[in-house]
């Protein structure tokens, strides 16, 4: 908004555009471009991978119906987020490769209006470790991966310089 003339670049991942698609209709209604990458890697993919390091086996972390026994383990809800984006007003385009998404830039470069280019990603492939993040792990828990990940966690916080 504060220079108009400057193209906007917005990475989200599926999860999240879940929770921020609206933002679509208050970009056309103002009037502001934006060029959205959707990467659909099928649920919280990095939230997952933080809780696999800390022993939670990325529990909720996908979007899946629930089985018969009541957990997150049904079938994966399938969700067309190119047309929830289009549904929202925003001009779509859906690529499968890396040289569609190049083509998809040049595109939503000449668009009017807010773009959302859909890509559908892997859910296991990932960047590589990102260190090591303060985030509290249960202290107790029936699970060993916890138990081992909790005993990881006391480790570093002992470790860990303070900067006040």
């Amino acid at each position: 908004m504060a220079d108009p003339d400057r193209e906007v670049y917005v990475m989200v991942g599926d999860a999240s555009w879940l929770m921020m698609s609206s933002e679509v209709v208050t970009s056309l209604q103002e009037g502001y471009k934006l060029t959205i990458v959707l990467i659909d890697n099928h649920g919280y993919a990095s939230i997952g991978a933080l809780s696999e390091s800390v022993g939670s086996a990325g529990f909720g972390t996908e979007a899946r119906y629930r089985s018969e026994g009541g957990l997150l383990s049904g079938d994966p809800i399938k969700i067309d987020f190119a047309a929830n984006a289009s549904s929202l007003g925003a001009k779509v385009i859906a690529v499968d490769s890396i040289p569609e998404f190049k083509d998809a830039l040049k595109q939503a470069k000449q668009n009017t209006a807010t773009t959302v280019i859909k890509i559908e990603t892997s859910r296991t492939a990932r960047v590589g470790s990102y260190g090591w993040w303060d985030v509290p792990v249960a202290e107790v828990s029936e699970m060993e991966s916890v138990t081992t990940a909790r005993a990881d966690y006391d480790s570093n916080r002992e470790s860990q310089r303070s900067y006040l």
